[in-house]
């Protein structure tokens, strides 16, 4: 064999680099907006220390920015449009309800921010996803709901379709956890534990 073959059989011999992508622990959430829909903006009353959904209110649509809600811990729960995916990462967010975090008030330091792909829904779905996630917003109007028409996020956070990913940003949006795909039981107690230290909660 030639000699200088030989560096050049190596280089293909070993593993192939992995490119890190867009949203990295540590650093910054790539900024975005989404213009349409976009965030979900309910009619809403506070009663007993919570936001509620006022009877007979309606729903509106304005752009959402990625920093939209800088200053505050924040849980990015992006999501396919297709049956099943809310199921992967259920039991996370079970866990952030079972901790009564402080987000039931407009100006609450912890907020739940869902975003729904509806870019990825299989033809004449689109339409009901968008229903339920209302519905989800009137349940929870303390909650904030996006509406992704456009797939725009899973572009330039180079997430996967047909997936769930967890994004959990402190108040300067630096990324102290992300996950894609289903979250173990010891990663859940990993994200929870790492809001709970930037609340300054026990």
């Amino acid at each position: 064999m030639k000699a200088w073959l030989i560096p050049v059989l190596l280089f293909f011999a070993l593993p192939a680099p992995i490119l890190a992508g867009p949203i990295q622990v540590g650093q910054p959430l790539p900024e975005i907006t989404i213009p349409q829909k976009g965030m979900m903006v309910p009619d809403y009353e506070v009663k007993e220390g919570r936001m509620i959904f006022k009877k007979g209110g309606s729903i509106n649509y304005q752009a959402w920015h990625s920093k939209e809600m800088t200053g505050r811990v924040r849980t990015v729960y992006h999501m396919a449009a297709r049956d099943g995916v809310d199921e992967i990462n259920a039991s996370y967010i079970d866990a952030l309800v079972a901790e009564s975090l402080p987000e039931t008030l407009p100006d609450a330091p912890y907020k739940t921010i869902t975003i729904l792909n509806l870019d990825d829904a299989l033809w004449g779905t689109r339409g009901i996803a968008k229903m339920r996630l209302e519905k989800s917003q009137k349940e929870f109007p303390y909650a904030r709901y996006v509406a992704d028409e456009k797939g725009t996020a899973i572009e330039a956070w180079g997430l996967k379709k047909k997936e769930s990913a967890v994004i959990v940003l402190s108040p300067e949006d630096r990324v102290l956890f992300f996950k894609e795909g289903k979250m173990t039981s010891e990663e859940i107690a990993t994200a929870v534990r790492l809001i709970k230290k930037e609340l300054g909660l026990p």
